[in-house]
């Protein structure tokens, strides 16, 4: 098959899960065809405002994927189209947003160019129409894209990117200020440590890191967004280190996922800094637990960790003597003689584990936590919870409160 057949192919595979158009260009960028409706033609041509320099510029040479973002953090992926040493065409997917963008953060964005009201509506009309999709899959069908127009087969690690470091940028600017950042490293790798021991006092040298330091060192413009950022990288640091202690990996992204949802939900700093507590207490008495149990068999610390996940859930004891490859009787002797409880008692306890969590750091009611957590009833939550913990989950709430 030509070109144009693999294109239009490629086109009508893309199409029948996302709105992902395809544009053709002259070398000089003049449109020859996409499959765009004719009423956004325009503001595409808006969003790309300022990518046109950066493109022609790489296309003078360029022959693997280009990718191209605008002020609005909208995605494109060029691609080069020659015959000898001669380009023909530039052939462009997009746009997408890789992430959802706050509407309220695009309207001060559009605010810094001199647009009239209507022109300014018409582009937050369009907005609405962008895709959302993960890097990982638009760069997929970047490669697709290449493989259409050349055949050649690449990686992700042959996608292109604009020049990001100046020439005023230089190392040795770099080194002139690396003195700020002296004594950082030593702190945090104590912390990393006592994350992977799972030692109590790590609050000690949390306190020594963010003497040192008041995060990453840039401009956010925003000081929820430094407060939002700095706990992300927190957060990364801990899972990291919880793993090398001893936590499952899928329980510690899976926590990581969780926490980094909250922080993102977060509204105020006063939120981040209390979830930022609840979520090194939640890492350091996971390690220390995995660290205890690191005498368990694999099958039945396999069981737990699966519990711990899919706590949120129904579980049934067939069910997980099934998984383990056991019957019912056999697995939950073995289970209760390496952990101390039936595997019913431990679910339960798992979930009154997540419950505390919830009252202490949500404002989910009694029943909405109920509810999240699989229970049969409000009441029976509460008779569960008061007596695994001796408080019923409105005193726990009461005394344990941190938002």
């Amino acid at each position: 098959m030509d070109i144009q057949t693999n294109l239009k192919l490629f086109q009508e595979l893309i199409s029948c899960s996302h709105k992902l158009y395809l544009w053709s260009y002259t070398p000089d960028l003049t449109l020859l065809h996409t499959n765009c409706p004719e009423e956004m033609i325009d503001g595409n041509s808006f969003f790309m405002i300022n990518q046109s320099e950066p493109l022609l510029k790489y296309a003078q040479n360029g022959h693997h994927p280009f990718v191209m973002d605008s002020f609005l953090n909208i995605l494109w992926i060029a691609d080069f189209e020659w015959e000898e040493d001669r380009l023909q065409k530039i052939h462009i997917i997009g746009p997408t947003f890789s992430g959802r963008n706050s509407y309220q953060k695009l309207k001060e964005k559009l605010d810094q160019h001199n647009l009239s009201v209507q022109a300014k509506l018409a582009v937050l009309k369009q907005l609405d129409e962008i895709p959302i999709l993960p890097t990982n899959l638009l760069f997929q069908y970047a490669i697709m894209l290449h493989y259409c127009i050349t055949g050649e087969k690449i990686s992700s690690q042959d996608l292109q990117y604009p020049a990001m470091l100046q020439e005023e940028d230089s190392p040795e600017d770099i080194r002139s200020i690396s003195d700020e950042h002296r004594g950082i490293w030593a702190s945090e790798q104590m912390l990393v440590q006592m994350f992977r021991e799972g030692n109590p006092n790590y609050k000690d040298a949390l306190e020594k890191s963010s003497s040192l330091s008041s995060g990453v060192k840039f401009d956010a413009g925003d000081s929820l967004r430094h407060s939002k950022n700095n706990l992300i990288v927190l957060l990364t640091l801990c899972s990291r280190a919880a793993i090398e202690g001893g936590l499952s990996p899928s329980i510690s992204y899976t926590l990581c996922d969780y926490y980094t949802q909250r922080c993102e939900d977060a509204g105020t700093i006063s939120e981040t800094t209390n979830l930022c507590r609840t979520m090194l207490e939640d890492y350091m008495q996971r390690v220390r637990q995995a660290r205890v149990n690191s005498a368990i068999s694999k099958t039945v610390q396999s069981c737990c960790d699966y519990i711990s996940v899919h706590v949120n859930e129904k579980l049934s004891i067939e069910f997980l003597s099934q998984r383990a490859g056991y019957t019912e009787y056999y697995f939950s002797r073995k289970f209760k003689q390496e952990t101390g409880y039936s595997i019913s008692e431990y679910i339960k306890r798992e979930k009154i584990r997540k419950a505390q969590t919830l009252l202490s750091s949500t404002n989910m009611s009694i029943l909405e936590i109920s509810n999240e957590l699989s229970f049969s009833s409000r009441s029976y939550f509460s008779d569960t919870f008061q007596k695994i913990t001796g408080q019923s989950p409105g005193g726990y709430r009461k005394k344990n409160m941190k938002i």
